[in-house]
């Protein structure tokens, strides 16, 4: 039952969101509404840098009813005490850009990709018409 006091907690991170979608799935069969956080960018930079993976969340009011439906679906559940593993960003060389301080990592990574392939396409576009003439 949602109440208004309810907020969305992180349950369980993934490195890549395919294996997130597979215990989403498991969870919504038992009735529990979840989502999947940060999906894009570790897709995008799942192999080339920690970003922290993917992240379920749920609602607090539904975390022991989802903890039970991992233990039975045979997923490892930490211990109370056990801190989660520290996420390591990859925004230090984007902090040394102005204008990137204000995004958010997601968008840190999008804005750099984009800003990478344009500057490629220029210099392949530049090179061929230096080898044409």
């Amino acid at each position: 039952m949602e109440t208004v006091e309810d907020k969305m907690v992180e349950i369980v991170r993934f490195t890549y969101p395919a294996d997130a979608q597979t215990l989403m799935a498991l969870l919504r069969s038992e009735g529990i509404e979840c989502y999947l956080r940060d999906e894009f960018s570790s897709q995008i930079m799942g192999g080339y840098a920690d970003i922290g993976g993917a992240r379920v969340e749920i609602l607090e009011s539904e975390v022991q009813h989802a903890l039970d439906v991992m233990k039975e679906g045979g997923y490892e559940i930490p211990k109370e005490n056990e801190e989660p593993e520290g996420v390591q960003t990859v925004s230090g060389f984007a902090q040394r850009i102005p204008f990137l301080r204000k995004y958010p990592l997601e968008k840190q990574i999008i804005i750099i990709l984009v800003t990478v392939a344009v500057l490629l396409g220029l210099f392949v576009y530049l090179g061929s018409l230096l080898s044409s003439n």
